[in-house]
């Protein structure tokens, strides 16, 4: 280590986080979410908009949000439980679905914040 150099910190949290997402990839519920939002040979359906696109222009999204817009980060059991949801527990949103959902989702989280901050 370089002379007057601090040792570097890691959050724990961000990494577990960030790994049991990556996991959740391989979660068969999510492939098969996928599956039945497929209309043909690269085609997918967006649930919202109903419009019909190519694998990269869709994202598959949690319906219920894995961190609580309403109580954010309560603890692992539940963050694991949100992430690893069954098929039903999945939609397929075109990118610009997916973007609205997500603004949405995070001006909630602001609002549940002031207004807990206020309280």
């Amino acid at each position: 280590m370089a002379k007057g150099r601090k040792p570097k910190k890691y959050n724990k949290k961000t990494f577990v986080i960030a790994s049991l997402r990556r996991a959740s990839i391989r979660w068969p519920p999510r492939n098969e979410a996928l599956k039945q939002a497929r209309v043909s040979r690269g085609l997918y359906k967006c649930s919202s908009c109903a419009n019909v696109f190519k694998k990269k222009e869709v994202h598959l999204d949690h319906i219920n949000p894995v961190i609580s817009p309403e109580h954010g980060f309560i603890g692992y059991s539940d963050f694991i439980e949100r992430l690893f949801c069954e098929t039903d527990g999945f939609q397929l949103l075109c990118k610009k679905c997916h973007e609205i959902k997500t603004l949405l989702e995070d001006e909630l989280r602001k609002v549940y914040k002031t207004a807990i901050d206020k309280a």
